[in-house]
């Protein structure tokens, strides 16, 4: 099952996806400038994303992965598919 969800991004980390006991795809679309990581994420240590830009990460069981930017309400949408 696929699960979708929007979040608006500010300077605090956000978890976007939380812990599950199955390995997903997380497929991220970034409508400002964003960083993605672990709950320790930095605009100077997570990975970029700028605006419009689009990736797949693959999350295995027990990760979670988190956004944080440099200025509040940065717009960004996942969809998390269960990978088998």
């Amino acid at each position: 099952m696929a699960t979708s969800s929007q979040f608006a991004i500010g300077t605090t980390a956000t978890q976007i996806v939380a812990t599950d006991n199955v390995q997903r795809n997380v497929c991220i679309h970034s409508k400002g400038t964003i960083y993605l990581g672990d709950e320790g994420v930095t605009t100077s240590n997570g990975l970029s994303m700028d605006n419009g830009d689009k990736i797949i990460v693959i999350l295995h069981e027990g990760e979670t992965l988190w956004a944080v930017s440099s200025t509040g309400n940065q717009s960004l949408s996942i969809l998390v598919t269960a990978i088998k």
